[in-house]
């Protein structure tokens, strides 16, 4: 049996201010990462995963990452389309763009490296017959405190002294179903979030992809210096040539 179709929607239109404090001369979808732009590693990661299509969500300096894709020359580009924002459309409204598609919409975030298995997240997204998948993992941070716990009267029930917390944490990467789409009603601002909490007051199947893969949010410099170790230590996760990969 093959995989059902689907088409991909890449989020690449933010300013990406923190980024910029090291790298003002190069959009954050465009830092690279083993030799290779974030976004273009993201591309192909959709891509070979099976994409039919893939809608690039453009904004900020929208004209040089769309030149950048254009002159990757053994992309396919007559799968690649460009989607250009004339006003700030939030974290998810540029999906307002595919509304009338009949295919499942993979959507990510252009500034990720994540070895997240995409196969394995439609397949369960469908096996599941979700309407909406959020992958999903575990983040650890330690509070650099001490943590008191009270009962509702006031009364000292423990004392942690700087406790590692866990949350689970939104992966940046969603299968939506058409049904999702036809929720965007209009063109305009819309967060991510909030259109979770649509889905669910609308009642429809919401679920979770929980992954434990390396993964990564490329926010600013420490976080790219982050993201060249993990693709030295793992090439092969990200879809890297080993030999590539510099030391």
């Amino acid at each position: 049996m093959s995989e059902p179709k689907f088409r991909a929607m890449i989020m690449a239109g933010g300013r990406g201010q923190r980024m910029a404090a090291s790298h003002p001369d190069v959009p954050k979808p465009l830092v690279t990462v083993a030799g290779r732009s974030l976004l273009e590693t993201m591309i192909r990661r959709v891509l070979d995963a099976g994409a039919s299509q893939v809608v690039l969500a453009l904004r900020h300096r929208a004209d040089e990452i769309r030149d950048h894709v254009i002159a990757v020359s053994d992309l396919p580009h007559d799968r690649i389309s460009f989607l250009v924002e004339d006003e700030p459309l939030g974290t998810i409204g540029s999906l307002h763009g595919l509304r009338g598609t009949n295919q499942t919409v993979l959507v990510t975030n252009g500034d990720l490296l994540s070895a997240v298995d995409l196969v394995d997240l439609l397949r369960d997204h469908h096996e599941r017959r979700s309407d909406l998948t959020i992958a999903t993992h575990d983040e650890k941070h330690r509070i650099r405190l001490g943590e008191v716990l009270t009962d509702s009267h006031g009364k000292i029930l423990d004392y942690h002294e700087k406790p590692t917390k866990v949350y689970r944490i939104s992966s940046g990467i969603y299968c939506l179903d058409p049904r999702i789409l036809a929720l965007i009603e209009e063109r305009g601002w819309l967060g991510f979030p909030t259109l979770v909490k649509r889905v669910i007051e609308g009642r429809l199947a919401v679920q979770e992809y929980f992954h434990e893969d390396p993964w990564i949010d490329v926010n600013d410099e420490h976080d790219l210096v982050q993201a060249r170790k993990m693709a030295r230590e793992d090439p092969a996760a990200f879809g890297f040539d080993p030999a590539a990969v510099k030391s």
